[in-house]
């Protein structure tokens, strides 16, 4: 339904970084000929599909969007240390910290540019409020402990305010662009918010049981670095009695056997499995919002439904 406007998407990334500055191209280059998945414009774009209406108008918001997540990995991954992403070196591993961070600023810049060119408050208020909770969820679970009480109900708001909220702004953004009532705006906010759930879980459960060629990036990076997600947290929750498992996270910064040993706990423990069980209750709560759709068409809303299996489903 919108090959068209993601090879518009696609050639629009390429453009500009290939008209910036010869440093920004090389960097740039490197960046979007990789493997992206394009979610987030792919949701904003199906929110702001109308049957017989064009929607390359609203290109240049699809890729402000592209531009916006792009940007926050560049600076997660000089955060978080990361050596892969998307299947190659990173950009701070492959050039520095500091041209990772600014490439980043870059992308954000040129992001918003696009956007004020629309001159559309309700747009640009959508997408400062991804932006501000991206950041807030990303400084919440940073600064996550394993003794923290409610941990699990602290993640689900962590990831709410991330990945949830991102593709929950998306769907917001497309549907009031085209016009949407708030109802259905909200609606296309709930569908989002519920996708981005699971699809953060399913995320974080391949740290764990993926494999890092097919997922593009190594596995147990989240533990790496101390983030706490759904399968570390169920397994501290049922083990609190011993403490052998905070014993272990105390050594993993400088024990690779310490980490070893915290992955096989994880692994045999419930924690992937109570994972994917949530994922899977989030995608039904995604599918059951479609049934709240008024002024949706039969081919999005089988698209919507096909994209949600392919979150579950996915294996990278």
């Amino acid at each position: 339904m919108i090959e068209d406007e993601l090879a518009q998407v696609e050639q629009r990334l390429q453009q500009i970084v290939e008209t910036a500055g010869p440093e920004i191209t090389e960097v740039g280059s490197y960046i979007f000929n990789g493997t992206g998945k394009r979610m987030r414009p792919t949701l904003f774009l199906l929110a702001a599909y109308q049957p017989q209406k064009s929607l390359f108008p609203y290109i240049d918001a699809a890729v402000a969007l592209e531009l916006i997540h792009t940007a926050s990995l560049l600076h997660d991954d000089v955060i978080d240390l990361a050596s892969r992403r998307r299947g190659k070196e990173t950009v701070h591993v492959n050039w520095t910290n500091k041209i990772s961070v600014l490439t980043g600023d870059y992308l954000l810049s040129q992001a918003f540019r696009m956007l004020v060119g629309y001159r559309d408050w309700r747009l640009m208020e959508a997408v400062v409020g991804i932006v501000q909770n991206m950041t807030e969820g990303e400084i919440e679970q940073a600064f996550a402990e394993p003794a923290l009480p409610n941990l699990e109900e602290r993640y689900f708001k962590w990831i709410g305010k991330k990945s949830a909220s991102f593709f929950a702004g998306c769907c917001r953004a497309g549907s009031l662009i085209s016009s949407a009532d708030v109802e259905e705006q909200d609606n296309w906010s709930e569908f989002g918010y519920n996708l981005g759930i699971s699809f953060q879980l399913i995320d974080d459960l391949l740290d764990y049981i993926g494999e890092g060629e097919k997922i593009g990036k190594p596995v147990y990076g989240d533990l790496s670095n101390r983030v706490m997600t759904l399968p570390l947290i169920r397994t501290i929750d049922q083990a609190k009695k011993d403490g052998s498992i905070h014993r272990l996270l105390e050594g993993t910064a400088g024990s690779d056997h310490n980490l070893s040993e915290v992955v096989q706990a994880v692994l045999d423990s419930d924690g992937p499995q109570h994972t994917y069980r949530k994922a899977e209750e989030y995608i039904r709560k995604a599918e059951n919002t479609l049934n709240k759709f008024r002024h949706i068409t039969h081919d999005v809303k089988e698209v919507l439904i096909a994209l949600s299996k392919d979150v579950l489903n996915r294996k990278k």
